[in-house]
């Protein structure tokens, strides 16, 4: 019986320090958002006109000027009428990266449209625009 108990004291404190340890070297790898800086190459862009049901690719670039790994953790559109496409790994200090966003065009008329994006840093949400007009 002392024996059961001595294995169970010493199992609870080896993992208690094996998760201790994996918590706090994952930190470093996360940008806690005071260090992170997200630099837009733009953030709305005018389509100008576009023919209906000819979909347009926009693309969105920016920079992490930071000291920590950025990562976007959700993309969402205004609509269903936007696709978003987006890396799903970190973006490293000094690295940058693209967000493709493809628009429909089905309907026609004047549209303005935005792509959420949640980031890992202190602005966590970052809003882009598209706009224009869908012609026959």
């Amino acid at each position: 019986m002392k024996n059961i108990i001595l294995i169970i004291f010493f199992a609870s404190i080896f993992s208690t320090n094996a998760f201790s340890q994996w918590s706090n070297n994952n930190k470093g790898n996360l940008s806690n958002g005071k260090e992170a800086e997200v630099v837009w190459e733009k953030q709305n862009i005018d389509l100008g006109e576009l023919k209906q049901y000819n979909p347009k690719d926009v693309v969105f670039k920016f920079v992490n000027k930071g000291g920590k790994p950025i990562i976007i953790t959700n993309a969402k559109g205004s609509c269903g009428c936007t696709e978003i496409e987006y890396s799903k790994k970190p973006i490293l200090p000094g690295k940058s990266t693209e967000i493709i966003v493809t628009y429909d065009s089905e309907t026609l008329g004047v549209f303005n449209k935005t792509v959420t994006l949640t980031m890992n840093i202190e602005k966590s949400k970052q809003i882009l625009h598209i706009k224009g007009t869908v012609i026959n």
